[in-house]
């Protein structure tokens, strides 16, 4: 069976072909959005707030009376400091990381039989910012936050150690603790970019 070779006839009648009604249709679109406000945000003179489900930069929420059940039922276990981290070092997120070699956890075990976490860094140029590492956290002590300027001018700058995590968890639930799980955290946020949503039903 030969190869059909398609001429302009066999898919554009004579009126289209005459008028160029097809491109008089592409034509009307750019017309309609040419008066339009634009929808681009001027980064970075203009930032959008993003929803709370962003997977920004990670922290680490702190222990701080507002500790789930099952971080309360191994407290007799761990030592933990008020206003510090409230890690196992259980290493599940590690487990489940596709990347492992990112996260380094040490933890040690202090005379009374209790155990203390020590050292957890995270090299972000290994992340892939999937949040399977929150997922499998036990404790919910992991947690990925709205922030997303991570560029630095050397590779440490990429690594983030117990202090800065406890900082950025501290910082985004005192900005966003109470908000709301919502994909847009304000309605004119989400307006200016999709436009009012009309509900049907």
């Amino acid at each position: 069976m030969g190869i059909r070779k398609l001429s302009r006839k066999d898919y554009l009648n004579i009126l289209e072909t005459i008028l160029f009604i097809d491109f008089l249709k592409g034509l009307s679109v750019t017309l309609r959005n040419l008066l339009r406000k634009p929808i681009t945000t001027e980064y970075p003179r203009e930032k959008l707030t993003p929803p709370k489900r962003f997977r920004g930069a990670h922290g680490h929420f702190v222990w701080d009376g507002t500790e789930p059940d099952s971080l309360k039922a191994i407290e007799k276990f761990m030592s933990f400091e008020k206003g510090k981290s409230r890690c196992v070092a259980c290493y599940m997120c590690q487990t489940a990381c596709p990347m492992p070699t990112l996260f380094r956890i040490e933890a040690v075990q202090l005379p009374d039989g209790r155990k203390k976490v020590v050292r957890f860094d995270m090299n972000l140029l290994n992340c892939l910012f999937c949040g399977l590492c929150v997922d499998a956290c036990p404790v919910g002590c992991l947690t990925m936050t709205d922030l997303y300027e991570l560029a630095g001018y050397s590779r440490r700058d990429e690594v983030l150690n117990m202090e800065k995590l406890e900082a950025f968890g501290i910082d985004y639930k005192n900005r966003r603790g109470d908000e709301p799980d919502r994909i847009w955290p304000r309605d004119e946020e989400r307006e200016k970019l999709w436009g009012k949503i009309e509900w049907s039903g």
